[in-house]
C-alpha cells in the first residue's frame, strides 16, 4: 500500500487499489517487497565488471577516461566469492524496502518536467540504480588494481644493540 502510493501519489494510488480486482490486490501486493527483495539480491554490477575487464583494451575510450584500464596487471588477484560477501541479510532488507522512497526522491529531483508520477518514480529508480552501480563497479575496479599491484616486502631485521 505505502510503495503503491508512493510511486503513482496518494490519491491515485487509492483511485487504482478501489478499481483493482480483489484476488489482485491479494496476490499483487504482497509481491512487490518479496520482488525488492530479491532484485536487490542481483548482482549485475559483477556482470558489468567482468565484462570491463574482458573488453577494455578493445575500447580505447575507456582507456581516455579511466587511466591505468587497459595496462597489463602484473599479477591477477583472487576473485572474491560472491558467497562470502559480508552484506547483512538486514542491509539488503532495509535497502529493497527504501528503494521506491529513494526512486521517488531521485525521480522528483532529476525528472522534475515528467508529469507522471509513475514515470518520474521509475526514471528516478532506474537512475539511482544506474548511478549506484557505476560508482560500484568503479569502486571494484580500483580495488582490483590495488591489489594487482601491490607487493609484499620482506620485514627489515632490526640490529641486535
Amino acid at each position: 500500500m505505502l510503495s503503491v502510493s508512493q510511486v503513482v501519489g496518494h490519491k491515485e494510488g487509492l483511485d487504482v487499489m478501489e478499481r483493482a480486482d480483489p484476488l489482485f490486490l491479494l496476490i499483487g501486493l504482497p509481491t512487490i517487497p518479496v520482488m525488492l527483495i530479491l532484485g536487490k539480491m542481483i548482482r549485475w554490477e559483477d556482470y558489468v565488471l567482468r565484462l570491463w575487464r574482458k573488453y577494455s583494451n578493445k575500447l580505447q575510450i575507456l582507456n581516455s577516461i579511466f587511466p591505468g584500464i587497459g595496462c597489463p596487471v602484473p599479477r591477477i588477484p583472487a576473485e572474491a566469492n560472491p558467497l562470502a560477501d559480508h552484506v547483512s541479510a538486514t542491509r539488503i532488507l532495509c535497502g529493497a524496502l527504501v528503494f521506491p522512497t529513494i526512486a521517488t526522491i531521485v525521480g522528483k529531483l532529476m525528472f522534475s518536467s515528467v508529469n507522471s508520477n509513475l514515470q518520474r518514480t521509475i526514471l528516478g529508480g532506474i537512475a539511482f540504480v544506474a548511478i549506484k552501480g557505476a560508482f560500484k563497479v568503479y569502486f571494484k575496479q580500483q580495488q582490483y588494481l590495488r591489489q594487482a599491484h601491490r607487493k609484499i616486502l620482506n620485514y627489515p631485521e632490526q640490529e641486535e644493540a
